[in-house]
């Protein structure tokens, strides 16, 4: 009992006197865990939802497609077929043009009774069921095409009020959501009921098909089913095709496949980032940590607990961030996966792959950034800890050759850069991993200039706007914390650096020198992590998009930028640290 309180009393002093710190803290690791536990719920939670959906709505195991003009046959041949548990009369369906609010779009077609159907009842979700001169629209497609209960759209120029929206399950989400196109969806498009006999007047001399919603007795064995009762075989003038329920799952799964790998790189880059946020944390207060530790030691505390008190907050509140995260990420995967809004939004529980792989990350995150300075601080000795001797820069002979003629804020900054080369390597990932997602937004917009005439088309559309989201949201997260970044360490290094430098000053260095040196000491690491994160990022988008490499100046740009915003972040607490006398400092110092 009495560790447990030696180690709870130190943390909660921290918490009340620093909260700023807790919250960076917390607020870096939450990030990091949140981007990588949605990347790896979405593909549970497009499952989720559709299976949802398809017990909400009845769904077909099998829907059977054929462009007989009398499907009568077809419809007694199926059932009588072993294996049907239920099945529904054939609905008609065509493809037509839809026009709302001065916009065109694809879609199917279907007539359906006011009577529900034994299999494919679409749920409605606003406004009523079909009735007499009235459209009821595929939730998704009418948000897509901005019409809601009330509006007017023109179908084979014939004009119907909005009288609801619904969802089903018996084909994709749209924009593959018509399957009115003979054998099998030749075009992007959506899916709007109407009354049967409205149905066949807006058709009129349109060629169409008749759709049969199969229940089986064995559901998840739709394709063994199929290839025992006939083949895409052609007979006549007409056609049968058939499409299965896991045929849509996979189909209402391709609506993620790019966005999910930038939010699990994108997760796995966050995490460098608040790794580079830890690490600069447990600087800023490594003389606390220190004299912390040295004061434990003094009263008997062996190295293990002087370790566990200081790592105690980080792990407390590690496991919060990782809660916090999974708990986002769970929530927001439901809206993330199904863009077009036709599927039933419903929240799951997260898997134990992503349970743990979150945990994991967000240990590792905590760990690597922190474990380092209370390792060293627990094996310091009691005394030199109570002393806290300054950090005097370490002599390098063959360095001091090369760099005694440089100007002096490149000579200053240089040597700062030699102390501590552990955080000049995170610096240098930190900003790699930033220009790794902000090369990807620009190789996606490049990607878009070189083909913008896919973008009239529908899942381009949707995808396209979805993953140009996800990779803006996951690059400003990245530019936040390497903003902190920069700013914490540019701090940290000129509270470590102050002796130094204030030495420096009085030797005759003036106040822009040193700052230049500062800026130096960030700038230098920079360069080669924007050099490398380019041609990675570049790499990653082949890897998982298409080979389009941005315009030279576009990444130019962003490079430059990228150092210009550094050096300014970086200019900011050097200033502020040549704003005190270099006697005042030193005398600080010395006292």
């Amino acid at each position: 009992m009495g560790h447990l309180l030696l180690i709870w009393r130190p943390v909660l002093h921290d918490m009340r006197r620093r909260p700023g710190e807790a919250l960076m803290f917390l607020l870096a690791v939450t990030v990091a865990t949140a981007a990588l536990s949605l990347g790896m719920a979405t593909g549970n939670a497009v499952t989720t939802a559709y299976l949802k959906t398809r017990a909400a709505t009845a769904g077909p195991d099998v829907t059977a497609i054929t462009t007989a003009t009398d499907p009568s046959d077809l419809a007694e041949r199926l059932a009588d077929t072993p294996g049907v548990a239920v099945q529904a009369a054939p609905v008609f369906a065509f493809d037509a043009t839809v026009r709302a609010h001065g916009r065109t779009a694809h879609s199917s077609v279907e007539g359906r009774d006011n009577s529900p159907s034994a299999v494919d009842r679409p749920l409605v979700t606003s406004g009523t069921w079909v009735r007499p001169g009235g459209a009821v629209v595929e939730r998704g497609f009418a948000q897509a095409i901005g019409v809601r209960v009330g509006d007017r759209l023109t179908i084979s120029g014939r004009g119907y009020p909005v009288v609801g929206t619904a969802i089903s399950a018996a084909t994709p989400v749209y924009p593959w959501s018509d399957w009115a196109q003979g054998p099998g969806p030749s075009d992007y498009g959506g899916r709007i009921w109407l009354t049967t006999a409205d149905t066949r007047a807006a058709a009129g001399n349109a060629s169409g098909v008749h759709l049969i919603h199969l229940k089986l007795t064995d559901p998840n064995a739709p394709l063994r089913w199929r290839d025992t009762v006939f083949t895409h075989d052609r007979r006549g003038d007409s056609w049968v095709n058939t499409h299965n329920w896991q045929t849509v799952l996979r189909t209402n799964t391709n609506m993620i496949e790019d966005t999910q790998p930038a939010l699990v790189i994108g997760g796995w880059l966050l995490a460098l980032a608040a790794t580079v946020t830890l690490a600069a944390l447990a600087t800023a207060r490594a003389v606390r940590d220190n004299r912390r530790a040295a004061l434990l030691k003094a009263v008997g505390a062996g190295p293990g607990t002087v370790t566990a008190v200081l790592l105690a907050q980080h792990l407390l509140l590690t496991l919060l961030a990782t809660a916090l995260g999974l708990t986002a990420g769970t929530l927001a995967a439901p809206h993330l996966v199904d863009p077009s809004d036709g599927l039933l939004n419903t929240v799951g529980p997260p898997d134990s792959g992503t349970v743990t792989a979150a945990l994991l990350l967000a240990v590792v995150v905590a760990l690597t950034g922190v474990l380092g300075p209370a390792v060293r601080a627990a094996r310091t000795t009691t005394v030199h800890a109570l002393a806290d001797p300054a950090h005097l820069l370490t002599h390098h002979p063959h360095l001091n050759a090369v760099t005694a003629y440089l100007p002096t804020p490149l000579l200053l900054g240089i040597r700062l850069l030699a102390r501590r080369p552990g955080r000049a390597v995170l610096a240098s990932a930190g900003t790699a991993a930033t220009t790794v997602m902000v090369t990807a937004v620009l190789t996606f917009h490049a990607e878009l200039a070189a083909a913008p005439d896919f973008r009239r088309f529908g899942p381009i559309e949707v995808r396209t706007d979805q993953t140009g989201q996800v990779l803006l949201a996951v690059t400003l997260a990245l530019v936040a914390l390497s903003t902190l970044n920069t700013v914490l360490l540019g701090w940290s290094t000129a509270v470590q650096a102050r002796r130094a430098l204030t030495v420096a000053r009085t030797l005759g260095a003036t106040p822009g020198q040193v700052v230049a040196a500062l800026c130096v000491a960030q700038l230098l690491p920079a360069v080669p992590g924007v050099a490398a994160g380019v041609p990675v990022g570049l790499g990653l988008y082949w890897f998982f998009g298409t080979q389009v490499t941005p315009p030279g100046p576009w990444l130019l740009t962003a490079a430059l930028a990228t150092l210009l915003a550094i050096t300014a972040l970086t200019a900011l607490p050097a200033w502020a640290h040549t704003r005190k006398p270099a006697g005042r400092a030193l005398n600080a110092e010395t006292a």
